[in-house]
Formats: structure tokens, C-alpha cells, sequence
């Protein structure tokens, strides 16, 4: 009557010896895949920081630029009221010059 068991190996400590070292194996390339993976877990997280970081330093610098630009139209207005009152000084100062003296 025939069996439908396999025979075992004759050799079964080199079985369990392949097997051990496959095992030992996998258990390495899992723990290189998950420091690894942990390497980039922490990279992705320092980008997005420091994206975040950016982001807040170049919102205060439009925030600051916003600012100066408004203060510099400001001036731009000012120097345009002074350069008037100047002109008018002016034109006064020459028509006092044109008319005669009275004593």
C-alpha cells in the first residue's frame, strides 16, 4: 500500500541549517527595509518643517514688503505735496521779485 506521506530527508539538520539561514536572512532584510523606511519617514517629516518654515519666513517677508511698499507710497505722496508747496514758494518768491519796492 503505498503511502501518501513524503519520506523525510535523511539529512534533516541540513534542512533546519537552510532553513535557520533563510529565516536569519529575511529577519535582516526586514530590519535594513524598516530603517530604512524609518530614514525616510524622518526625512519626509524634516521637508515638511522646514516647508513650513519657509512658508511662515516668506509670509512675513510679503507681510514686511506689503508694508515698506505702502509706506513708500506714503513718501512718494508726501514728496509730491512738499515738491508743490516748494514750486508755489518759488513762483511767490519771483513774483515778490518782479513788483517794485514801496517805500
Amino acid at each position: 500500500m503505498p503511502s501518501d506521506k513524503k519520506p523525510i530527508p535523511e539529512r534533516i539538520d541540513k534542512a533546519l541549517d537552510w532553513l535557520e539561514t533563510s529565516r536569519d536572512s529575511w529577519k535582516n532584510k526586514a530590519k535594513i527595509a524598516k530603517e530604512e523606511l524609518k530614514k525616510r519617514t524622518l526625512a519626509v517629516k524634516r521637508a515638511r518643517e522646514s516647508r513650513n518654515e519657509y512658508q511662515e519666513q516668506l509670509e512675513q517677508v510679503e507681510e514686511a514688503h506689503r508694508r515698506h511698499q505702502e509706506e513708500l507710497n506714503q513718501k512718494t505722496i508726501e514728496i509730491e505735496r512738499l515738491e508743490k508747496q516748494l514750486a508755489e514758494a518759488r513762483n511767490e518768491i519771483e513774483e515778490l521779485k518782479k513788483k517794485p519796492l514801496r517805500l
